[in-house]
């Protein structure tokens, strides 16, 4: 059991930035806080364990793979151009709960999350903002939430049971992105974009059977959506509103013996 706390705290973000924390962590029970204010800073975080001869580059190489259960980690920013990104080596990672909130321009964050029943959460709040997510074990819970003027969020999984949201409002462009694969399958996507600006929607699921997805597109600006089903078993529920174009394109492949519910509401 490891407990870390790391607070980077500036008076000025003018003053103060290029950064970096880099912490290596492994076993049960870890409790881990960052917190940085600035420009330019950068927080990496890894699961797992160096080669048996010592050697390890940061992050996420020559890197062998160790028990990180139960961990908490929480890491806040505040400032612009900053990076935050969390790497797992596979196996034996369960029950682990990260959360990372951003208030600036010109952000990003990267989660790897791999193995059973882990929550990963993104908040960002300001212009630019760039999130994702990545996860390829089951009962896992993915959560991106994104406010202001253009901003990009996409998760790759590739387990069962999961449950996946992307919610983002404001101004200017909104591009989110969901892909499945992997026999991948009963899970749950969701993405609500609202606000001006246009919104771009992307969900791709394949061999993933059993899967719900829900899209709400609202406001002002073109609203676009393009799925792509390889698959059987989905229910599928779009909604798109506001005063300008709507588009969605759509595939659906199915095999035989198909259970499908197809719901488009253009308004």
């Amino acid at each position: 059991m490891a407990r870390a706390i790391i607070l980077l705290l500036f008076f000025s973000h003018l003053s103060f930035a290029d950064n970096t924390t880099q912490i290596t962590f492994k076993g049960s029970g870890s409790s881990i806080t960052t917190k940085q204010i600035g420009s330019g800073n950068a927080t990496y975080i890894l699961c797992g364990s160096p080669t048996s001869n010592g050697s390890g580059s940061f992050p996420g190489t020559n890197y062998v793979t160790h028990t990180c259960s139960n961990a908490t980690w929480n890491s806040t920013v505040d400032g612009n151009s900053n990076t935050v990104r969390l790497y797992t080596v596979w196996s034996n990672h369960t029950d682990n709960t990260y959360t990372v909130s951003i208030d600036g321009d010109d952000n990003f964050v990267w989660l790897d999350q791999d193995e059973d029943d882990n929550t990963s959460t993104i908040t960002q709040t300001g212009n630019d903002n760039h999130a994702e997510q990545l996860g390829s074990g089951d009962d896992n819970v993915f959560v991106i939430t994104q406010t202001g003027n253009d901003k990009y969020a996409k998760i790759l999984d590739f387990g069962d049971d999961g449950n996946k949201t992307i919610t983002q409002s404001g101004t200017g462009q909104h591009n989110a992105y969901i892909y499945n694969n992997g026999s991948a399958h009963n899970n749950d996507a969701t993405i609500i974009q609202s606000g001006s600006g246009n919104k771009d929607a992307d969900l791709f699921f394949y061999g993933a059977d059993n899967s719900d997805i829900d899209l709400t597109q609202s406001g002002n600006g073109a609203h676009t959506s393009n799925m792509k089903f390889y698959t059987n078993n989905y229910d599928v529920d779009v909604t798109q509103s506001g005063s300008t174009n709507q588009s969605y394109s759509a595939t659906f492949n199915c095999s035989s013996n198909c259970t499908k519910t197809i719901s488009i509401t253009q308004q």
